[in-house]
């Protein structure tokens, strides 16, 4: 609390019920007045301030800070020697709203920050902040900070922003602080929301630089008595869905027209159209209001059809303080806008033709990823296993649009789609109530690491052939550079680990590398495989079923592999990824139509509410930059599994070698596994078909019912397997025994054919859709 000893230096003007306009200061004294919405304690531009010198009653107590051409300057020279300035506010004031524009003049490099202090106690420490690096991009680029009462550093909550800050330019910053709660805004947006400022409740303002040179002008500090919603309605949450003992169920979705829906919806699909006064409306009702009566309950996913409302799209969300949203649309370049205006927001194309064939597929999915899209919004009609397939293969999640019947519900769950979007959610949330524990109904996108190192050398022809004769969906390998400039693949900075050979790759020739043999260390019978050209992997997958998962090893290479890649036309065949983000981003930009892929590592947070807050963080920071978020499987869990399918985001994750953590992360929902056993896969069916979907009995009669297993994306392969049929209710009018129905009483049941099989130490079961049974005297 501030101490009884603070003077008071800032001049109050005589409060009144108007609204005065902005006055600028006179004989050195800030000016200060009041309006409707609270008493402005500061504000100042400095234009009246002269010979470098504070603001009166301004206390620099640290460093290095003047008044200079109507700004105010810090100067820091290293983190060592920060700059920090004080305003009094002789007042107990501490619910306020602090505003500023601030503007980098140099950093001495991207970590460094410039901040807006609040709540200082003692003219000096302890305070809270909004800490602003240079580097914004970075998962720390923004902070809600504390400096203790030992003068220590507490950071609790960051975040990233869409763009790193410009030197010479200007952004507004903000902070609410209201109680316990605060949030800070950049020019307008809400980039943090936390309930953790209960330590201090009151205090001063003030700014600070640390390894920066930054100017601030148009201050200003306004009181406010306005509470902010609860920290509960903060903005990361995980929407409830219906039960379902599906292994990664789709997300349910309601169309517009079933906005009301009493079930458990997890988003709803809300198509924006413009009035003729401006207004923003969805099915006749303004925008901001249908956001405000679904926020923190349901995901609003905003269908955007006509070109020139991004702008306005983009204030009324400032406005509702949405920030956990996703754009579709069946135009690529309203969607591609809408992205490049709002990053942090996910987006999905809708697909629009009757028709999805193997050209129109491919130019659909290039598009999707040149959009700067996550997501392929299909009708029923046309999808299929396959279409979801492929698309899964390019880190494209994939909404289905139909279920307007239980059985069209049950035809969606088979064709493995990632969410449900329907007019009629009471059809799909009964479907997924029907089918037994553990039950898959889309089966993971396998990549095959390094080929296959636990049966064959890592990184060479004879792994991934292997690799794709055991049917993995994707190969993953990695590329590095020679000395004298070619592509090769390599994990490791040296060969001495993988072949006969010693030294850095990048000191080598190709010559030197191709003469090394890199299977012997692994076995004899693989006794004179050759370090693979980049070139080699790629010509040696063209034109077949499979997507190759390429990590850049190295940086500087990212025109070089687009180049080999489009040099053998496959383009809509190649995935990259890498643990560099900015090699990521510079693909990008080079060749937009590429999915891309951030790999990275990090501990789980303690609690539920910094588990989905974390997810929300990571979630915005990749779709930023149009990255899939490619954790290590340690990195993930349940929240953050939920999190990104509810949003589109499809995921890779690496690298599973034990059978324990695989089919636990398989039952939470991990649907991208890496690995290095594709093998502990193999025997799982894709899914079952039966010949039949309606069977007519009379009375004692029966039926036997027999399923094959379809088992290859890549083959049209179906195998006879063990079978047994069930029900959920009915048994009064039918009796099932293996896989014979008997009719006992007129009437109609569901019957599903079920399989279980073993896989990574446990039991998971496939299911047909459902066969009507009709029952007759």
């Amino acid at each position: 609390m501030m101490g009884k000893g603070n003077k008071s230096v800032v001049k109050v003007l005589v409060a009144s019920s108007i609204a005065f306009s902005v006055i600028p200061s006179t004989f050195g004294l800030t000016t200060v007045f009041a309006n409707e919405t609270g008493n402005v304690l500061v504000n100042e531009n400095f234009d009246a301030i002269t010979d470098e010198k504070l603001p009166a009653g301004w206390k620099l107590v640290q460093g290095n800070a003047v008044t200079k051409d109507g700004k105010l300057l810090l100067t820091s020279p290293s983190s060592s020697a920060p700059a920090r300035v004080i305003i009094p506010l002789g007042t107990d004031a501490g619910d306020y709203v602090f505003e500023a524009d601030m503007t980098f003049l140099s950093a001495v490099d991207n970590t460094r920050w410039a901040s807006l202090m609040y709540r200082i106690q003692n003219e000096n420490y302890p305070y809270y902040q909004f800490a602003v690096r240079k580097g914004t991009t970075a998962l720390n680029g923004l902070e809600f900070a504390i400096r203790n009462e030992k003068n220590q550093w507490v950071v609790p909550e960051t975040n990233s922003f869409q763009e790193n800050f410009e030197f010479n330019k200007s952004y507004k910053l903000k902070v609410i602080a209201s109680k316990n709660r605060v949030q800070q805004f950049v020019n307008g947006k809400l980039v943090i929301d936390t309930d953790l400022a209960s330590q201090y409740g009151n205090g001063d303002v003030g700014f600070q630089a640390n390894g920066v040179n930054v100017q601030f002008d148009n201050v200003k500090v306004t009181t406010t008595s306005t509470d902010l919603p609860s920290s509960e309605n903060s903005g990361a949450f995980i929407p409830a869905e219906p039960a379902t003992t599906i292994v990664n169920p789709p997300t349910l979705i309601a169309n517009h027209q079933a906005i009301d829906t009493s079930e458990q919806v997890s988003s709803v699909l809300l198509p924006v159209t413009k009035s003729s006064d401006g207004e923003l409306l969805v099915n006749e009702k303004s925008l901001i209001d249908v956001l405000t009566s679904i926020k923190n309950k349901r995901i609003p996913i905003l269908q955007v059809e006509q070109a020139g409302l991004e702008e306005d799209i983009i204030a009324v969300l400032n406005d509702a303080q949405t920030t956990d949203v996703h754009f579709v649309s069946s135009n690529p370049a309203i969607l591609k806008e809408l992205r490049t205006k709002e990053p942090n927001a996910r987006g999905g194309l809708i697909y629009s033709k009757n028709s999805l064939n193997k050209n129109d597929l491919e130019a659909f999915a290039e598009t999707i990823h040149k959009s700067k899209g996550k997501v392929a919004m299909i009708p029923q009609k046309i999808l299929t296993q396959e279409i979801v397939h492929y698309l899964h293969s390019r880190t494209i999640s994939v909404w289905g649009v139909g279920a307007d019947s239980t059985n069209s519900a049950h035809d969606l769950l088979h064709i493995g789609v990632d969410g449900i979007i329907s007019n009629t959610p009471e059809y799909v949330a009964t479907a997924l109530t029907e089918y037994p524990e553990n039950t898959i109904i889309q089966r993971p996108i396998v990549a095959a690491h390094r080929g296959i190192p636990s049966l064959a050398p890592e990184n060479t022809m004879a792994g991934y052939q292997l690799a794709y004769d055991l049917g993995a969906d994707m190969i993953e390998t990695d590329v590095k550079r020679t000395k004298d400039g070619h592509l090769v693949i390599m994990h490791d900075d040296t060969v001495d680990r993988t072949t006969n050979g010693t030294g850095r790759v990048r000191d080598l020739t190709l010559d030197e590398i191709r003469q090394l043999d890199a299977g012997s260390k692994f076995s004899p019978q693989f006794a004179g495989e050759k370090v693979p050209t980049f070139k080699e992997y790629l010509q040696a997958f063209k034109g077949k079923d499979i997507v190759l998962l390429v990590e850049l090893k190295d940086t500087g290479i990212e025109e070089q592999v687009i180049q080999e890649i489009e040099a053998e036309d496959m383009v809509n065949q190649v995935v990259l990824q890498s643990f560099n983000l900015d090699s990521m981003v510079t693909i990008n930009k080079l060749k937009p139509e590429i999915p891309i892929g951030y790999l990275y590592s990090q501990g789980v947070p303690g609690t539920d509410v910094e588990k989905v807050k974390n997810a929300q963080k990571l979630l915005n920071y990749g779709s930023s930059r149009n990255v899939t978020l490619n954790a290590s499987y340690g990195s993930v869990y349940q929240e953050f599994i939920t999190y990104m399918r509810q949003r589109g985001m499809m995921n890779m994750h690496w690298t599973f070698r034990g059978e324990d953590p695989f089919s636990e992360k398989l039952q939470q929902g991990v649907i991208g596994p890496i690995t290095d056993y594709t093998q502990w896969l193999t025997k799982s069916p894709i899914n079952l078909e039966t010949p039949i979907k309606k069977v007519n009995l009379k009375v004692g009669k029966s039926s036997t019912i027999q399923a094959k297993a379809f088992v290859d994306y890549r083959v049209d392969k179906k195998e006879n397997i063990k079978t047994e049929l069930y029900m959920l209710e009915g048994s009064n009018k039918v009796r099932i025994k293996g896989n014979t129905i008997e009719a006992l009483a007129p009437g109609t049941v569901e019957v599903f054919v079920k399989h279980t099989f073993t896989m990574l130490g446990k039991e998971w079961n496939v299911v047909a859709e459902p066969i009507e049974v009709n029952i007759t005297e």
